[in-house]
């Protein structure tokens, strides 16, 4: 005798599960941020009395929803709900929940290499986290030969890759420019019979430059970041010539002599925290764009401390009113903070990891040695590999095992994870214990820093979309990708 089937009841519609959200309220609007997929919109009354009862809550009931809209219209109501349904909020009682720390490690091609060119600099910046460029060893400089082996051993691992990004580092990279050419020159020459796109960066404290070298920039379409810190009373306080002379008449003086249309690179101390005042006066002095960063030294001196961050915060918030009103002028402030987080907010990307350490950036030292990011090259918590082999890959694996968010315990009930990834990988090994393992934590003041940033950043989206959606469109088309896009440097 054969049993009857009997078959499976239909799941309720009624029971939904709710995923993760933050609604906040700023500037007059109301506003919220979807945390799993990075979905971002105003919303209305009804939409603003649903998310306030749904906070906290992991399951709902449709009938409930409705039932808290009843005076509204049927279809009103019903709108309402079947919003946060396609905003992926409200999903059917049993639909599995997606998170993007459940995506399996992998280790896929580089496309970004950064060149330490040379392990020396002309300056002696009080603040600066390598050491005078030296990154904890000996000065010194990497050789022609070194440099187009270190790039041979990168082509070599692109596979199918299109598109790859080369930059060179230091120290002071000016003080090697026969590396700089003879690694540039092997590159370009590559990439053309490879049929790859290529694109190439420096970093430069802009003491060095002249006509001649920013010719050869301009020819070959170098996107040039110059170090400075903002008017002379706030340079020269920690940006001194190793003679111990002063450096903000020097670069300034370059500058115009070369005619160098350069990105400025700002690095704020607690020594001075007159943000605004900074980036207007190197926007007047005529900076292509303008971006600024907390230091990351290690040393409470110059570190921002909880209450400076704040202050930081602040100004930026000021900055950004000025982003607005330029944007209403059709014209785009040259503030890359602001521009950098409308366009991540922009393009509803979540992501998670930080930036491209480990996942699409290797750093190549004179020594040979390959890491993570460039701002630790000599820490062997993030060496990959060394000339000699490449880039190791299952190193390079159990290193981003390590250092992945997903195990940071702040990290799985913070609304912005998915903005920032989890934060800086340098910034959080020098927040946390040298003696312990990662994946390494930021401090708490500065979590707070990163979801006040973030959530600025979302108010700035919606006020553009708002007030000034050409500007908006615009600034979009000329987004470019980073493979460091941290707030709080490079």
């Amino acid at each position: 005798m054969t049993a009857e089937l009997v078959p499976m009841p239909a799941p309720p519609r009624d029971l939904l599960r709710v995923a993760r959200f933050f609604p906040f309220e700023e500037g007059g609007r109301r506003l919220m941020f979807v945390v799993d997929n990075a979905a971002f919109c105003a919303l209305d009354e009804a939409s603003w009395r649903l998310a306030q009862h749904l906070i906290g809550q992991e399951r709902a009931r449709r009938s409930e929803l409705l039932a808290l809209l009843d005076d509204l219209p049927p279809a009103e109501a019903e709108e309402a709900v079947l919003g946060f349904e396609q905003l992926e909020i409200l999903l059917p009682h049993d639909f599995p929940l997606y998170s993007r720390d459940q995506v399996p490690v992998t280790v896929e091609p580089l496309s970004t290499l950064v060149l330490h060119v040379s392990h020396d600099c002309n300056m002696r910046c009080g603040y600066c986290y390598a050491d005078y460029g030296r990154y904890g060893g000996d000065y010194g400089y990497m050789t022609p030969e070194q440099a187009v082996a270190h790039t041979e051993r990168f082509f070599d691992q692109l596979g199918s890759g299109r598109t790859v990004q080369m930059t060179f580092f230091g120290g002071e990279p000016l003080m090697n420019m026969p590396v700089v050419y003879a690694a540039h020159a092997y590159a370009k020459e590559r990439a053309a019979r490879e049929g790859r796109v290529i694109g190439f960066g420096l970093t430069t404290n802009g003491t060095l430059l002249t006509r001649e070298l920013v010719e050869f920039f301009e020819q070959e379409r170098f996107a040039l970041t110059l170090s400075i810190d903002g008017p002379p009373d706030v340079n020269d306080r920690l940006r001194p010539i190793q003679d111990g002379s002063k450096s903000y008449d020097v670069i300034i003086q370059r500058v115009k002599e070369s005619g160098v249309q350069a990105n400025a690179r700002v690095t704020l101390t607690r020594k001075c925290l007159d943000v605004p005042r900074i980036v207007r006066h190197l926007v007047d002095v005529g900076f292509r764009e303008v971006g600024v960063s907390p230091v990351a030294s290690g040393h409470a001196r110059f570190d921002l401390d909880d209450d400076d961050l704040q202050v930081l915060l602040r100004g930026v918030t000021e900055l950004a009113d000025d982003f607005v009103a330029w944007a209403k002028e059709g014209k785009i402030f040259p503030f890359s903070n602001i521009r950098t987080v409308v366009e991540q907010i922009a393009s509803g990307d979540p992501r998670a990891m930080p930036c491209g350490a480990a996942t699409r950036l290797v750093a190549a030292d004179n020594k040979g040695g390959l890491y993570a990011c460039h701002r630790l090259v000599g820490q062997e918590e993030f060496r990959m590999g060394s000339l000699e082999e490449g880039v190791d890959p299952e190193r390079r694996f159990q290193l981003l095992k390590r250092i992945q968010p997903r195990d940071r315990a702040p990290c799985q009930t913070c609304w912005a994870r998915y903005l920032c990834g989890g934060g800086c990988h340098h910034i959080a090994w020098l927040h946390s214990d040298k003696d312990a393992t990662a994946p390494w934590t930021i401090s708490d003041g500065f979590c707070d820093f990163l979801r006040g940033w973030y959530r600025l950043g979302l108010h700035t989206y919606a006020r553009l979309l708002e007030e000034a959606p050409g500007a908006l469109e615009v600034l979009l088309k000329k987004r470019s990708p980073s493979a460091c896009s941290q707030p709080q440097g490079q």
